[in-house]
């Protein structure tokens, strides 16, 4: 018998007893929205938790910790700094792919700013480090740079001998002949010594010296901040203080003033300051959790002004890039023979809890289905009993057993696609309105989706087959038994 003779012979059964179809799928269709349902959740947890809170497929690397509390101070014991050296035994792990080391800066240090954002200017102790602008090039817009514009300057003043240091009267000058991440430099400081040098004229005093004799354009310290600070600040910081909430997408391009060796705890042991101005590029899981990342290039300059030359070689930890995330393990045993250890992100653990998760729901819908599929055992060998002398006449003008086989697989198999499809529909919109619930009436929390689905079409199609596989396997022996109908002895009632 041929194919689409097949197709329209399983099709009419269907139609005849579309009502006991109907009632044998409701479970298959019940089951697969909840296996699609629970395992796109899963997948939409797993994104946001491993790929922005938790990521995996770089490890930041410290030294060994020993401490020894007194009273209420925890004082270290051994070093805290990865050297050269260590970099490039991390480098030789196997699976390691690059190894990027970071940089704190260890000076005290302020900013303040952010009129635009909160309606008046903000003073901060600056928290900083510093990174290559390798690790984070991929979190960047093509339209903004994160680089050490002043790579070529061995100290830190050395930058007014570089090429993009002209003669500037006002930051658009800057920005016409330099693009725009520069401004001009001096202008505020050279305002400031004109007031104290009024002011010393009227005592006659000494006038201090002058800081400058012409504003220079200068580049603004690209500047990235984690997620973290974006989502603490959205969450509960600005409901603390009456700020607005931030787009992160819009706060780019946002200008900070800095000073370098002073700060409202404390001064460093310098008679002198730096200040600069630090400009927002972007924002990244690889930037300091709270705080502002620098290329670490200014912070090493900056650690040698106010320290020594040693200081250009001590980094504080070490971002490791690794092949894949099934790697892990081996590369964080290899760390452990450094002497080194990999932060605790508690990332294993949710990654454990998720998959669990995700058994443990997977294996409820896979019950669900299985239970289904016995009531379409149950519905098929109900309708072979039913349909004997039809099945007996099919068998009498030619029909084998093979098509009979195929006819009830067949119908199987569409009971099967069209619960599936129903299923996986459900699934989606059942998504769909959680998704919309969440989004206006849910309030706004840390690292809040704008979905917690993922939908991959490979998860649909699976669960498509996934139904129609278990109504196959549930319509199997039915259809064993319908294709060994003996036509004469049911065509005789015997």
């Amino acid at each position: 018998m041929r194919a689409t003779r097949l197709l329209r012979v399983a099709l009419d059964d269907i139609k005849r007893n579309r009502r006991h179809f109907l009632l044998a799928s409701i479970g298959v269709v019940v089951g697969i929205a909840a296996f699609t349902f629970f395992l796109a959740l899963g997948g939409g947890v797993r994104k946001v938790v491993l790929g922005k809170i938790f990521p995996l497929d770089k490890l930041e690397v410290v030294p060994k910790s020993f401490d020894v509390d007194v009273s209420l101070l925890r004082v270290p014991l051994g070093n805290e700094i990865i050297d050269d050296t260590k970099v490039e035994q991390l480098e030789s792990i196997p699976s390691v792919v690059a190894v990027y080391p970071k940089m704190k800066l260890t000076i005290p240090s302020m900013v303040w700013g952010g009129q635009k954002l909160f309606g008046n200017n903000l003073r901060a102790e600056l928290v900083a480090d510093g990174v290559d602008p390798e690790l984070v090039r991929e979190d960047i817009s093509r339209h903004w740079a994160f680089e050490d514009f002043e790579a070529e300057a061995e100290t830190w003043e050395g930058w007014k001998t570089l090429a993009t240091a002209t003669p500037c009267e006002n930051n658009e000058q800057c920005v016409e002949q330099h693009g725009e991440q520069t401004y001009c430099w001096g202008v505020e400081q050279l305002a400031s010594w004109e007031k104290a040098a009024a002011r010393a004229k009227k005592r006659n005093t000494e006038p201090p010296a002058k800081p400058l004799e012409q504003p220079r354009c200068r580049n603004y310290i690209p500047i990235i901040i984690s997620h973290h600070i974006v989502e603490l600040y959205n969450g509960s910081v600005r409901r603390a203080h009456g700020f607005p909430k931030i787009n992160p997408d819009s706060a780019i391009g946002f200008t900070f003033d800095l000073t370098f060796g002073a700060s409202m705890v404390d001064a460093s042991a310098k008679d002198y300051t730096y200040e600069a101005r630090g400009m927002l590029v972007g924002f990244s899981d690889k930037a300091i959790d709270l705080g502002m990342t620098f290329p670490v290039g200014y912070v090493r300059r900056l650690n040698v002004e106010f320290g020594d030359a040693k200081a250009a070689t001590m980094f504080h930890s070490a971002v490791v890039e690794i092949e894949s995330k099934d790697d892990v393990a081996a590369v964080a045993a290899a760390v452990a023979d450094l002497e080194l250890e990999v932060t605790d992100t508690g990332a294993e653990q949710a990654a454990l809890l998720i998959t669990i998760f995700m058994m443990v729901f997977g294996f409820v819908s896979v019950v669900i289905v299985g239970i289904a599929a016995v009531n379409i055992m149950h519905v098929f060998f109900m309708l072979i009993y039913e349909r004997q002398q039809e099945l007996g006449i099919m068998r009498a003008v030619g029909a084998s057993r093979g098509d009979i086989r195929r006819i009830i697989i067949g119908e199987a198999a569409i009971v099967g696609a069209l619960a599936g499809a129903v299923g996986v529909a459900m699934a989606i919109g059942a998504g769909r309105l959680f998704d919309w619930v969440s989004a206006s009436y849910i309030p706004d929390f840390p690292y809040k989706p704008r979905t917690y689905f993922d939908f991959d079409p490979l998860l649909l199609l699976a669960a498509f087959g996934f139904a129609i596989g278990f109504c196959v396997l549930g319509a199997f022996f039915p259809a064993n038994r319908a294709a060994r109908t003996d036509p004469a002895r049911v065509l005789t009632g015997q």
